[in-house]
């Protein structure tokens, strides 16, 4: 791969894994020096992957050199949310049928680091657990394409997603119920290799998010603020 391929991909990968871990916020403003010097990387290459990730959703372009993480409203999340549950649960679902115990294990080490995060009221440890538990489990499900569309959902709402992490948190019982409790459902439904089992758990822990008190606070007029 020549060099300028590897910078763009490398431009691409981290300003993507950004995005996904929650590190920009709903609306923000960003430059495409600011971002070639937060991530270290030259001009070329963020430019490439901005426009790359603008295609994806995740930005929007703007004049002068900029872009936006975009704007979403009550109608939007809802809708992205619906088509999360119905790809993720489907995923799991796939992933129940393929799972080995080694594999199982795995995600069993994640789960109790979650919990760990959850005790220790570490929000950007449990954001970065959570997604690397679902991301194994859509692997797992050994279907790229649909991999790739959960993908590009979790790129347009993650944004809003890591703005929900403060909420799960500020309630002990809430955060082990909301963050963990479907999570536990999963792993044993991947245990007993039940498909339905785990499509319903996927549902249910999804779900459960947009049930939170305050997780629809701060739209108005049809906006996130």
């Amino acid at each position: 791969m020549p060099v300028g391929e590897t910078d763009n991909a490398r431009a691409y990968a981290s300003l993507k894994q950004a995005v996904l871990s929650g590190g920009f916020k709903s609306g923000e403003i960003v430059t495409l020096r600011a971002l070639a010097t937060r991530l270290a990387i030259g001009d070329t290459p963020v430019r490439e992957a901005v426009k790359r990730l603008i295609s994806e959703g995740a930005f929007e372009g703007l004049p002068n050199r900029s872009a936006r993480v975009p704007l979403l409203d009550r109608r939007a999340i809802q809708q992205i949310l619906d088509l999360r549950i119905m790809l993720e649960s489907n995923a799991a679902a796939l992933a129940a049928q393929n799972i080995t115990l080694h594999q199982i294990e795995q995600l069993r080490s994640l789960h109790k680091a979650m919990g760990t995060a959850v005790e220790a009221d570490d929000s950007n440890a449990y954001g970065n657990l959570n997604m690397a538990f679902h991301f194994e489990i859509y692997r797992i499900a050994d279907n790229k394409t649909l991999a790739t569309l959960i993908e590009a959902l979790w790129l347009r709402m993650a944004p809003f997603v890591s703005r929900t992490r403060s909420l799960i948190m500020s309630d002990a019982d809430q955060a082990w119920d909301v963050a963990c409790g479907n999570h536990e459902a999963l792993l044993i439904a991947m245990q007993a290799r039940d498909a339905e089992a785990a499509r319903s758990a996927m549902r249910a822990d999804l779900s459960a998010l947009s049930k939170i008190e305050g997780y629809w606070d701060g739209i108005e007029d049809g906006t996130l603020k």
